[in-house]
Parts: structure tokens; C-alpha cells; sequence
């Protein structure tokens, strides 16, 4: 900056204007921050008589009625208990048809929009081979959606059903192979 004496006194006036606006606006901030502080300390303080209020009060139920307290506490754990158990779930699931042996079923996807191609393999409990290897040596045929077939056998392996079919038409018609029940579509 250029020294005072060389400046015009028009610089010299705004100059001191600027000066004067800076120290007022240090004295606002100042003055803001004390006030901040002061609220801060007000809630800080209010928040603690209030959490001291709650224990006390726990505090002295668990002395004066701890039938009630250790109650109170053993209902709220069977509430987590209870919400843990019939909480969630909230998808649909795969209607799965009453079937019979001997009668005749569409083949259809139902985890595809709309329907899709249906896996056979040579054995129940393999739909989940994820390895391209064991897969290929599996899949005994891949059936069009709405295919008609005809059960043959019916197992359960680990808790989900599986139904051996024939299909009655189509590429694969004459083979037999296992699926989920949930691909079975009555007509």
C-alpha cells in the first residue's frame, strides 16, 4: 500500500471508513460468539438436570419398588425379543401348489418377470451350483416357460421341496429331471 502522506484525502477518508467497518464488525462477532456460548452453556446445563432427573428417578424406583424396576426391565427385553422374532419378512412368497404324482403341471419360474425358463437336474438340492462345472455336469435340460410336464417323484432336501418331472413337450420332451416345487404352475 502506498504510505499515508501520499495519499489524497479522499483515499485517506475512505480508508479510515473501511477501518472503522472492520473493527465494528470484530465487535458483532464478538459479541455473537458470547451470546452462542451463553446458549451453549444454558442447554449444556439443562440437558444435565434433565439426565440427572432420569436417573434419579430410576434410581430411586429401583430402591423404593424393584418389583416394578427389574419388571419394567424384563418387559422391555421380551419387546425386543418379541420384535426380533415377528419383525421383517415383508416380501412375498412363491405360492406353492398342492401337488399329486401322476398329474400334469406348466413349468414356470416364478423368481423371472413375467415367468421364466425353467433348470432341470439329474439330482434334488442341486438348483443353488453355482460352479459352471458342476452345473453343466448337473443340468440335464433347460425347459421353455409354460412347458407342460408331468410328476413323477416328489423329496424335500433341506427343507425345500423338490419335484421330479417329464416334460411333455418341447426340446426336452421324454427327459426327466428335478425343480423346485415353486416352478410348478397348475393349469
Amino acid at each position: 500500500m502506498a504510505n499515508e502522506k501520499d495519499q489524497n484525502p479522499e483515499e485517506s477518508g475512505v480508508t479510515e471508513k473501511v477501518e472503522e467497518a472492520v473493527e465494528k464488525a470484530k465487535e458483532v462477532a464478538g459479541e455473537a460468539a458470547e451470546k452462542v456460548e451463553e446458549l451453549a452453556e444454558d442447554v449444556t446445563e439443562e440437558a444435565k438436570e434433565a439426565a440427572s432427573g432420569i436417573s434419579e428417578t430410576i434410581t430411586s424406583l429401583k430402591e423404593k419398588n424393584p418389583k416394578l424396576f427389574y419388571g419394567g426391565i424384563a418387559a422391555a427385553a421380551l419387546l425386543l425379543v418379541g420384535l426380533f422374532f415377528i419383525g421383517g419378512g415383508g416380501g412375498t412368497k412363491a405360492p406353492v401348489p398342492t401337488i399329486q404324482i401322476g398329474q400334469t403341471y406348466a413349468l414356470v419360474n416364478p423368481n423371472v418377470t413375467g415367468g421364466g425358463d425353467v433348470l432341470l437336474f439329474s439330482a434334488p438340492g442341486r438348483l443353488g451350483a453355482t460352479d459352471p462345472k458342476i452345473r453343466e455336469k448337473e443340468q440335464v435340460c433347460v425347459v421353455d416357460a409354460g412347458t407342460k410336464a408331468k410328476v413323477t417323484e416328489q423329496t424335500v432336501v433341506n427343507y425345500i421341496q423338490y419335484v421330479k418331472v417329464e416334460p411333455l413337450e418341447g426340446d426336452c420332451a421324454g427327459k426327466s429331471g428335478w425343480t423346485s416345487i415353486v416352478n410348478l404352475k397348475t393349469q
